[in-house]
């Protein structure tokens, strides 16, 4: 699938290609979404922009599931999750959102209940109808 990158994010993302000697953007992009996915720490922040009137990339398929969920997860396409993604990556400001990895967990698993039984401690923040009440209008 190809998308259209903005153009800060691929001024970006040819800064990475030239410092790494990648032959295409494409490239460049689908190892810039792999580190995305498997938590990489490339220490690519703070990388030089390089101009570049190539803007549009090829995603290898191994991303589009999970780029798509991601986008479907916030109402976005994949072009404008994949801008944001790397966006963030690039500028070391990468939300918990996509290390979580949602991805990968199989659509069937559900997530494990905490014990009925814990202690309850007076820092909990009111919840629900409680926290409604507790607002002062």
């Amino acid at each position: 699938m190809q998308v259209r990158l903005a153009a800060t994010v691929a001024a970006k993302a040819e800064g990475v290609r030239q410092l790494l000697n990648y032959q295409t953007l494409s490239d460049t992009v689908n190892l810039l979404l792999d580190a995305i996915k498997h938590q990489w720490d490339l220490k690519l922040t703070d990388l030089s922009q390089i101009e570049t009137s190539d803007t549009r990339v090829r995603l290898d398929k191994r991303h589009l599931s999970w780029l798509s969920q991601y986008g479907e997860e916030r109402g976005i396409n994949i072009a404008s999750v994949t801008n944001l993604l790397i966006s963030e990556h690039l500028s070391g400001k990468l939300t918990q959102t996509a290390t979580r990895q949602t991805t990968d967990r199989p659509q069937t698993e559900k997530p494990t209940q905490q014990p009925l039984d814990r202690p309850q401690t007076a820092t909990e923040k009111p919840k629900g109808q409680a926290l409604m009440r507790s607002l002062k209008l």
